[in-house]
C-alpha cells in the first residue's frame, strides 16, 4: 500500500519542481527561433520525401510537451480515484507519454533522439506491465529520466525527467 503512494507523490513533486522552474523561464528565443525557422521549413519541403530529422532542441521541447501533458493526466487520474492511483490509469499515462515520445523522436539518431527513445521503450515496458505503478518505480526508468534531462540540457532546453 505504501509503494503505491509513492510512486504518485514522486511524480507530482516532479510536476511541482517542473511547473516551479517553468515559472522563470524566458520566452523570448522561442519566438526568435520560430523566425528563424520559417526560412528552414521553406527549404525542407522542397526537399524529397526523406526529410530531415527535427533537431536537438525541438525535441527536447516535444518531450517537454509531452511530459506536461503527462503530469496534467496523472493529477487527473490522481485527483478523480482520490489519491490511489489505479494500475489501469498509470498504465494509460504511461503509455500516452511513451506513444508521443516514440512519435517526436521517431526519425532522429541524435543522443537526444537515443535519449527519447531508451525512456520512451522503459515507459512502454512499465505500462504494460502487470502492476504499472510499481513498474513506474523502476531505476531503469530513472536513470534513462536522468540521462534525458542532462542530454536536452546539453541542447539548451530544461526538462525534467
Amino acid at each position: 500500500m505504501t509503494r503505491m503512494r509513492l510512486a504518485p507523490a514522486v511524480l507530482i513533486g516532479a510536476f511541482l519542481m517542473t511547473t516551479l522552474a517553468a515559472c522563470g523561464g524566458d520566452d523570448a528565443p522561442t519566438a526568435a527561433s520560430a523566425t528563424t525557422t520559417a526560412p528552414a521549413a521553406t527549404t525542407a519541403a522542397a526537399e524529397p520525401a526523406g526529410a530531415a530529422a527535427p533537431g536537438d532542441k525541438a525535441l527536447c521541447e516535444s518531450a517537454n510537451k509531452a511530459d506536461k501533458a503527462m503530469k496534467a493526466e496523472l493529477i487527473k487520474a490522481l485527483q478523480e480515484s482520490k489519491g490511489e492511483m489505479p494500475n489501469a490509469e498509470m498504465s494509460k499515462v504511461l503509455g500516452g507519454l511513451a506513444d508521443q515520445l516514440s512519435t517526436a523522436a521517431a526519425g532522429s539518431d541524435s543522443p537526444v533522439g537515443t535519449a527519447i527513445k531508451d525512456f520512451a521503450a522503459l515507459a512502454t515496458k512499465a505500462a504494460k506491465a502487470a502492476d504499472p505503478v510499481t513498474a513506474a518505480d523502476d531505476p531503469a526508468l530513472e536513470k534513462s529520466g536522468k540521462d534525458l534531462t542532462a542530454a536536452c540540457k546539453a541542447a539548451g532546453v530544461k526538462v525534467n525527467y
